[in-house]
């Protein structure tokens, strides 16, 4: 019911709002939002109403799934238009990370589209938008950007509801929030893993160094307390404190430095997560995602593993805040995951190892003396000394290698690879990556239609059972080209994935190619027509030379 004070007015709107419920019938336009805009727009023309009604039919136009916003390349701009902030999910339906994500993806969109001030969750099948997919430079899945009037930013924080959530919030509303009763600092303490509190003055040097760090941080929450009667309840001083509640070790740390942005920062960091953290998406971020050393134990859930967890948990108070350090059950989730990467498999268990990060590469350590705390301690020092040998895993060598395709392992790579007299091409693969699968049989018939030239080798890798100090994968594929006579320098192939695309790489290097087969022949002829055709002139020499 809508009240005014003089029946000229009431007589205007009246008409106003019957046409709009009118078009509410006749449409189907939600009836509660029209409600709303009529509010907000009781003084503007009936032609304004309508066309703000008719942005929200577009709105309502995107698919929907699960409360995540479905779009295509024909909606994704109106999306753009449409809303202020929105986080937009690059996937691809084979995806393992994708579909780990999907259900903690569409928990946070109903949490937040049912917020006071809701912000859309969006996906995008970047197989099938490739368009898409290229413009926003799409390398790997899933790549999640949030975007702020049009403008995307990479999104680099967790992978669960309450981190995506913790993240969207920290970017859209103030860092951090006033808590006025004792009930609302109870609830912020219980409802979060991690909780970080102000208690002091409203408009203090203190309270405003607090509130500086707490937009540096994404993945942990802030609140603050001006009410002198909740402060004395929580903290026995009258000074401002600054107060970390966790629901891990200690339960809570009380800051005590210098009320700098420095020590406030330094402190949050230090004490934010478990002395020994569970290998699960955070840790997983946290490592691999900022490059930090980390030592792990990966055991089994049996006697012998939970003795080496004890030994680990008693030298971790030691090596606190030194190195990070972390637990993975080897039959769980992530923990397998990990056993993968560094190479381990449940004969080998408990196992300690140790990863660190050399410019792009990674180094691996491992433990080889019994697992007390004593020995664990001992191997860290080892380690920042300097006096650690790396290890890499390699598969057994084959026992017959006579395709045209060579397979190269982590124990016959110098032999093969890095024979001097050979120009040896290698493709880096992952046995689950589709894109590796697609090349395969290009690949093949490359290698076949070589296999007369003996001076040339085409290899491939498993590289996710083999590794080979010094040389890094990034993504799969990686092909790489070691030349005869200059093994020091591998060459990134980077060319089109087509048989006609190696020869024209291979003959770029000025490699040893003078004996080539009939249909490599016709290959190379082909793609020199093709590249005159587009008056690429670069490519003539080739041509001369078919």
């Amino acid at each position: 019911f809508f009240f005014f004070n003089d029946t000229a007015t009431t007589e205007i709107y009246t008409e106003q709002i019957v046409g709009s419920v009118r078009c509410v019938q006749e449409t189907g336009i939600n009836a509660e939002y029209m409600g709303k805009i009529l509010i907000e727009y009781m003084n503007s023309k009936i032609c304004l109403v309508l066309a703000l009604l008719a942005t929200y039919t577009i709105a309502t136009d995107f698919a929907e799934e699960d409360d995540v916003l479905v779009l295509k390349d024909s909606t994704f701009d109106e999306a753009l238009s449409q809303f202020e902030y929105i986080l937009v999910e690059f996937y691809a339906p084979w995806c393992g990370h994708c579909k780990k994500l999907t259900p903690e993806y569409s928990r946070a969109a109903k949490v937040l589209k049912e917020s006071e001030n809701p912000i859309p969750l969006a996906k995008v099948d970047a197989t099938v938008e490739t368009a898409l997919a290229q413009r926003f430079e799409i390398q790997g899945y899933p790549t999640l950007k949030f975007f702020i009037n049009k403008e995307p930013i990479e999104y680099n924080g967790g992978r669960t509801e309450t981190e995506i959530i913790n993240w969207i919030r920290k970017k859209t509303q103030p860092s951090t929030t006033e808590l006025t009763s004792q009930e609302a600092v109870d609830k912020f303490i219980n409802d979060n893993q991690v909780a970080i509190v102000f208690y002091g003055e409203a408009g203090s040097a203190e309270f405003n160094e607090f509130s500086s760090v707490s937009k540096a941080f994404d993945d942990v929450v802030f609140s603050h307390v001006f009410n002198g009667d909740i402060r004395n309840n929580q903290v026995s001083s009258t000074e401002a404190r600054i107060v970390l509640y966790k629901k891990f070790d200690e339960g809570k740390n009380e800051f005590s430095g210098s009320f700098t942005q420095e020590e406030i920062k330094a402190f949050i960091e230090a004490n934010q997560f478990p002395t020994v953290m569970p290998f699960d998406q955070k840790a997983a971020q946290r490592i691999f995602g900022e490059s930090l050393p980390a030592l792990f134990l990966l055991y089994g859930e049996d006697e012998q593993g939970q003795s080496a967890l004890e030994a680990l948990q008693n030298a971790a108070s030691t090596l606190r805040g030194q190195i990070i350090i972390s637990k993975a059950v080897i039959t769980d989730g992530l923990g397998k995951r990990l056993a993968d990467y560094i190479g381990v498999d449940e004969k080998q268990t408990p196992t300690i190892r140790l990863i660190n990060f050399v410019s792009d590469d990674i180094r691996k350590f491992t433990l080889e003396n019994q697992i007390t705390a004593e020995n664990i301690i001992q191997f860290y020092e080892d380690f920042k000394s300097g006096k650690l040998q790396p290890v890499f895993k390699s598969e057994e060598i084959p026992e017959s290698n006579d395709e045209p395709v060579k397979i190269v392992v982590g124990k016959n790579f110098n032999d093969i690879v890095l024979d001097p007299t050979k120009d040896v091409l290698v493709e880096f693969y992952a046995p689950w990556c589709g894109h590796c699968k697609s090349l395969a049989p290009i690949y093949d018939s490359l290698a076949k239609n070589l296999a007369h030239n003996h001076n040339v080798v085409i290899a491939k890798m498993d590289a996710t059972a083999n590794e080979v100090e010094g040389v890094s994968v990034q993504g799969f594929p990686t092909i790489k080209l070691w030349a005869a006579g200059n093994k020091n320098a591998p060459i990134d192939f980077n060319g089109e994935r087509t048989e006609e695309g190696f020869i024209a790489f291979l003959k770029e290097q000025q490699l040893s190619l003078i004996h080539i087969s009939e249909p490599t022949r016709q290959a190379e002829i082909s793609y020199a027509v093709f590249c005159l055709k587009k008056k690429k002139n670069k490519n003539r020499n080739l041509m001369q030379s078919c």
